[in-house]
């Protein structure tokens, strides 16, 4: 028979078995509520103000959020790669990003090479000129003219469909852009709608240039994914219709551009 001291040490004994099996499981589900989300690989120009850009050392931007709020709402955390818009393709297919979001507008080319998401945006083209300049009328107009534009947008490609001018130079972002139209390196500058309005209520070289003609060739825009995806599109495509349908892209519409995009049938 135990004695009493003999049976007070096996429930003693029972008891921090117990405490510590219920310790471990508490850890368990500790560790499980904080464990690291899979990353969702976004690639993104970061020189397309107010899309995408960096200020103070922090990417930010319409596009930021927007593929924030898309990587939540996927249970995974976004994680944003800069690069020159004419790489952000290829790496899209090669397998280095996940998606490509830089106010990225659904060209003929781009739609051969890489699989859209459901519109979110849209943009055209406008020429930017000096003040006092009086010959260039339109963006679709570049007979004889030095033009830049960023190098792989969709206002490139439309320049040179277009054709007609004496030079196209290809710009990294929009900021050498503006800046070499305002020096007269170049007659015009082309680039998105969105861009040139920030660029004129922002930047303290405005008050030098102008924004001249239509706006050109407006197209949707989409969140890229690589051209043999198939899984990715549709969740995708889910959240950005509840994104338009809450109005949350409607008032990120507001915050970033100071009025609300009309998006065209992709």
């Amino acid at each position: 028979m135990f004695s009493r001291t003999s049976k007070a040490a096996v429930v003693a004994a029972l008891a921090a078995l117990a405490l510590a099996a219920s310790g471990c499981s508490a850890s368990s589900t500790a560790s499980a509520d904080t464990a690291p989300k899979e990353k969702f690989t976004i690639a993104t120009s970061g020189t397309f103000r107010p899309i995408t850009f960096s200020e103070g050392g922090k990417l930010t931007g319409f596009d930021i959020e927007v593929g924030t709020l898309i990587a939540n709402k996927l249970g995974m955390e976004a994680e944003f790669v800069e690069g020159q818009l004419t790489g952000l393709l290829p790496g899209l297919n090669s397998g280095k990003f996940d998606a490509v979001m830089s106010g990225l507008t659904m060209t003929e080319p781009r739609k051969q090479s890489i699989t859209f998401s459901t519109p979110y945006l849209a943009d055209g083209a406008v020429a930017v000129v000096k003040k006092d300049n009086t010959s260039v009328e339109q963006v679709s107009k570049l007979e004889g003219l030095v033009v830049g534009a960023i190098g792989g947008s969709g206002t490139e490609s439309d320049v040179k469909a277009l054709g007609g001018f004496a030079e196209l130079k290809a710009y990294p972002g929009a900021p050498e852009g503006f800046a070499d139209v305002a020096a007269g390196r170049i007659d015009v500058f082309a680039t998105g709608r969105i861009a040139a309005e920030n660029f004129m209520k922002n930047s303290p070289l405005a008050a030098e240039l102008k924004i001249v003609g239509d706006v050109y060739g407006t197209k949707p825009a989409g969140v890229g994914l690589p051209k043999d995806d198939t899984e990715m599109k549709p969740k995708v495509d889910k959240i950005i219709e509840e994104l338009k349908a809450d109005g949350t892209l409607a008032e990120l519409n507001q915050k970033w551009f100071g009025f609300t995009v009309e998006i065209p049938a992709a």
